[in-house]
Parts: structure tokens; C-alpha cells; sequence
């Protein structure tokens, strides 16, 4: 097994060692001089990539080591490998040991090249024994990384699962994996998509990287990254390695971000940026579908009067409790948002005719008028409505809006606790 990890992790292409390793790998020419490097370089040797290109791998190496690793740097050029250790000289001076392999590149890589791998043994501790003892391999490299690596046969046979599988998914690498179904802790939703992309690697070459659910053994689904690279040896496919790693903290902030980008921070309703999505989405209906729908302006009458007399706190109390009475009324027939203040506004889908909005607005002033018991006081209000029904096609946002507005206009006319309604 060692064996055919290290013929098949060897044949890795350049971009997916970049992908694949957290410690630093610098790319060399035949005469030691960098022309590139992945992430991990900056942090191990304290210099920006544009400050280590073009220099020489001999000016970071101290002298006392530059013949061994000469050596082994010639050795590389000649088509083999040979593990060696040096001291690193970081940017503020500091010796950095180092467990490190040159690589040969395949001849479809970028000619005449070679891989620097560099491990800083002084983090990994429990490495560095085995870096005195045994060969250094990419089977160390793989043990050593948190994301879970995966080395896959075109029959989409696990061949090689890492140690990291315990924690991330806990499954055992050695137990849980092997006789099983392949993808047998994806999703059911997500292998349709799955199976297009690995098959699709294995084709034409291409990598993939997919966000999906996987198993974990006691979590239940969690988001998972999944990046596949197909490895070939001579134009013939080998394998293909998956890199999978959790991300569902992420994608829990991301969610967060989102609900708070579109959602109002007092009442929890849909802000304005929420509504004019959703209010496109209804025009788009109406233009191609032939769908009515009706859009309601209304706010609370005399809440400028509630607020001076009781308090903001109190105003808030009165504001997020006639949210929640709308957004009751309102459910999955439409959607109401709040655009600040005392102000909302609601989409209300599936309209047929004047009746059904009359019907609404009454629910939505029989609620109102229900009283308000807030930390101070019982309050009772009402609410001035003013109501457009969409109608017409191909108008822009602006056009339904300025139409609802002028309803409200022409129901603040006529007094407190009323609506009108035109049509647009």
C-alpha cells in the first residue's frame, strides 16, 4: 500500500500538489533558481512570493548543509528522489529545520522543473522521528493534513482514505470505507452532481471542486468541500484525488450574513432590499404567466404621537408586535416586509380581484386594532392602507411602487383607519 501511494501521489501534477499540501512547495529550474511557490512558502520563510522569485534555493539554506542538499538537488535532476533536512533561514534570521524532497516533474508538466516539499519540523513533532527513521513520503505529507484525502480508482474503489477521515467524519480509514458503496456518506441530493463531475474528471481531465453534505457518524450532514484532481500516467487515468473539508462554520456565517443582509434587524420581516427581489420576481410572473398580484402600503396611524408620549423602547415593542401580526395574516400568500419606521409594505400573490384584496385588508385592520400590551401599557392602533392591484405588463418596480404610494396619499385624505386601493 506505501508502495502505490507513493508511485500514485509522485505522478501528482503541479496544481494539485499546490491544492493538495499545506506545507510550502517551491517550484525550481535546473539551476536552483524559484520561479514559484504555493501559500505555505510566505509563512515558512517570512517573504512574500514576489520577494523569493527569481533567487536562488541556496541563498535560504545554511552552509553547513548546502552539499548534502546540493546532492540531493542533483540527484532530483537526474530523475531520482532522496529525502534530506536543513536548516531554513527565515526572513528575521531564525533557523527553521526542515524535512524536505525534491520531486522531478513529468515531462506534460513544466519542463526541466522541480518540486521543492519543505515540512518545518518543528511543528510537527510527533513527524520528526519518523523523518530520522524512515524515507520521507507523500503518505506523511497525507497524514499530516486536516482535510480528508482520497485516492479513488476509475471504479470508484477507495484506494487510499486519510487518518484525518476520524476526525473530521469520524469514520475509521481502516474499517469504515473499504467494501462499501462508493460516495456511500454523500447525500442522496448531491450524487447526481457528484458522479457528473468525477466522471467528467476521468474523460477530459478537468479538476472539480463542489460544495455538498457528507455523513458524520455522530453530527449528522455537514457541509463538506470536495475537490477532485484526476492524476494520469502517460495519457493513461490512475486515480483521482479528493480533498474534503468541513466547512460548515462557514457556510453557517454565510447564512447568517444573508439572513441579516435581507432581513430587518427589529421585526426579523424582509427589508427593502428582500422586497425588490421578490417584487421583480412577481413582475416577471405577471409578464410571463399572466399572474396578478396586489402591492399594499400602510403604516400605523399616529405612531409619531405613540413614540413622543411612551418612548422609543415602547414604539419598538408596538413596531415588532404589528410585525408579527401581519406577517400571520400575510403567511405563505405573500411576503411583508418592513421598509424602516413604522412603514411596511406587502406582496400579496394570487389575486384574482378587488375582493380578494378587500378581504385581506379587513383581516390586517381587525388585527391591528387588537390591543397592544407592551412593558408600560395597553395600546391600541390603527393602520392607513393603501393598496395598488398589478395589472399591467412590462412596467419596472418604480411603476407598481409609485402606484401603491399614491393610494396611501389618497387614503391620508380621507382620515385615519382606511384604505384605498387603485390599479396599476
Amino acid at each position: 500500500m506505501d508502495q502505490l501511494l507513493i508511485n500514485a501521489t509522485s505522478k501528482i501534477d503541479y496544481q494539485s500538489l499546490f491544492k493538495l499540501n499545506t506545507d510550502a512547495i517551491i517550484t525550481l529550474n535546473i539551476n536552483g533558481i524559484i520561479y514559484d511557490g504555493n501559500i505555505a512558502v510566505e509563512k515558512l520563510s517570512g517573504y512574500t512570493l514576489q520577494e523569493v522569485i527569481h533567487t536562488s534555493i541556496w541563498d535560504y539554506v545554511v552552509e553547513e548543509d548546502k552539499q548534502e542538499v546540493i546532492e540531493c538537488f542533483e540527484l532530483a535532476i537526474k530523475g531520482s528522489s532522496k529525502e534530506s533536512k536543513f536548516v531554513f533561514i527565515h526572513k528575521n534570521g531564525e533557523h527553521i529545520p526542515c524535512v524536505v524532497k525534491f520531486i522531478p516533474m513529468e515531462e506534460t508538466a513544466i519542463e526541466n522543473g522541480l518540486f521543492l516539499v519543505l515540512k518545518d519540523v518543528r511543528v510537527v513533532d510527533y513527524l520528526s522521528s519518523m523523518y530520522r527513521e524512515s524515507q520521507l513520503n507523500f503518505k506523511i505529507i497525507a497524514e499530516s493534513v486536516q482535510d480528508v484525502i482520497i485516492l479513488m480508482d476509475d471504479q470508484k474503489n477507495y484506494i487510499y482514505i486519510s487518518p484525518s477521515s476520524k476526525t473530521m467524519f469520524d469514520f475509521d480509514p481502516k474499517r469504515d470505507y473499504f467494501n462499501k458503496e462508493p460516495f456511500f456518506n454523500i447525500h442522496p441530493d448531491y450524487l447526481e452532481l457528484l458522479d457528473q463531475c468525477f466522471n467528467n474528471a476521468i474523460e477530459n481531465g478537468v479538476p472539480f471542486s463542489i460544495t455538498l453534505k457528507a455523513l458524520h457518524m455522530t453530527r449528522g450532514w455537514i457541509w463538506t468541500q470536495l475537490s477532485g484532481t484526476p492524476v494520469f500516467d502517460n495519457e493513461r487515468f490512475k486515480h483521482i484525488v479528493l480533498v474534503a473539508r468541513d466547512i460548515t462554520l462557514q457556510k453557517e456565517n454565510e447564512e447568517k450574513l444573508t439572513y441579516l443582509a435581507y432581513h430587518d434587524s427589529l421585526t426579523g420581516l424582509p427589508n427593502r432590499r428582500y422586497f425588490e427581489k421578490c417584487l421583480r420576481e412577481a413582475i416577471e410572473k405577471l409578464n410571463m404567466e399572466d399572474k396578478y398580484f396586489s402591492l399594499l402600503f400602510f403604516d400605523i396611524d399616529d405612531f409619531k404621537y405613540i413614540n413622543d408620549r411612551c418612548g422609543h423602547e415602547t414604539g419598538d415593542q408596538v413596531i415588532k408586535e404589528f410585525a408579527k401580526r401581519v406577517q400571520a395574516i400575510v403567511g405563505t400568500d405573500g411576503v411583508a416586509s418592513r421598509l424602516g419606521g413604522d412603514e411596511f409594505i406587502v406582496i400579496l400573490k394570487h389575486v384574482k380581484s378587488e375582493v380578494d384584496v378587500k378581504k385581506f385588508i379587513y383581516k390586517i385592520q381587525q388585527a391591528t386594532m387588537e390591543t397592544i400590551v407592551t412593558d408600560k401599557k395597553e395600546i391600541t392602533i390603527t393602520s392607513s392602507i393603501g393598496a395598488t392591484i398589478c395589472t399591467t405588463k412590462f412596467k419596472d418596480i418604480s411603476y407598481f411602487v409609485n402606484r401603491a404610494d399614491e393610494s396611501l396619499y389618497n387614503v391620508k385624505e380621507k382620515g385615519k383607519n382606511k384604505y384605498h386601493i387603485n390599479f396599476s
